[in-house]
């Protein structure tokens, strides 16, 4: 079990937007401190395509006050920000002493979150070294970075509708439970969320024309009271979010498609 904390930022140059979008980024992450203790991290996605990632093997409470952190929000988390993810771990495999083993987690151009966990990602790295597919050598041991070997093996140089069905038929190889947040630098308005079998809710916020995501449905309840009307996401589904769109679409995707493993899920007892 893990905590996922995430905002997709509509066009906004307005500071005082930006710095209460950052209040609540911090304020969702210590909330899902709950849902794991071991590691923190977080990761901005910009405009033209730069990110930058900030995590360490620590609690949420502790993380938020270090010195990296604050820099990391303060500095990075500005104007032409289109996105922040976060994650609070709790490990089922990797130990979080390596930095490579917590969250975000980028493989190549892509960089993401996880919650769930995936019992055959020895079997996706193995076949993925057979195909000799890019960035097939593993940074670290996380069954989760399995996930994100997959969607950065997709060209992204191709058409929408096309790049969506690479990615559901990728995540087809999956077999265990998931929720996960991604972007590809090579897309920066684009946020991807794939859901199966484990919680986030979401809600749009019009007065600052951003989507908040969160594993905890009570934090975002909390922070925005009696708008909050919806539970968590359908799952075994797959959305596409625009920060460009938001004003227009607001909580509603881009685009969804179903997900479906070739394989049986095995049930993750632990969440």
């Amino acid at each position: 079990m893990c905590g996922i904390a995430g905002v997709l930022i509509g066009d906004s140059t307005d500071q005082a937007i930006i710095e209460r979008i950052k209040e609540l980024f911090t304020a969702n992450l210590a909330a899902n401190e709950e849902r794991g203790k071991e590691a923190t991290g977080a990761s901005v996605l910009h405009g033209d395509g730069s990110f930058f990632i900030e995590k360490a093997p620590i609690r949420a409470a502790e993380f938020i006050k270090t010195r990296p952190y604050l820099d990391f929000i303060e500095k990075k988390v500005c104007p032409g920000a289109n996105l922040i993810i976060g994650h609070t771990r709790r490990p089922t495999k990797g130990s979080p002493n390596n930095d490579a083993n917590n969250h975000p987690i980028r493989v190549g151009d892509i960089v993401g979150v996880h919650n769930g966990t995936i019992t055959n990602d020895e079997q996706i790295f193995l076949g993925m070294d057979r195909r000799k597919d890019k960035n097939r050598k593993r940074i670290g041991s996380v069954d989760s970075e399995a996930i994100f070997a997959l969607m950065d093996s997709i060209e992204p140089h191709i058409s929408f509708n096309k790049y969506t069905d690479a990615i559901q038929n990728a995540a087809s190889l999956l077999v265990g439970t998931y929720t996960t947040l991604f972007f590809n630098r090579n897309l920066p308005h684009k946020l991807f969320l794939l859901k199966y079998n484990n919680p986030i809710s979401v809600h749009y916020a019009p007065e600052l024309n951003a989507l908040f995501f969160s594993s905890r449905y009570v934090f975002l309840r909390k922070a925005f009271g009696k708008a909050v009307i919806t539970s968590a996401l359908p799952s075994k589904t797959g959305y596409v979010y625009d920060s460009r769109l938001l004003y227009n679409l607001k909580k509603e995707p881009l685009h969804h498609f179903a997900l479906q493993s070739k394989k049986e899920s095995i049930p993750d007892r632990r969440l």
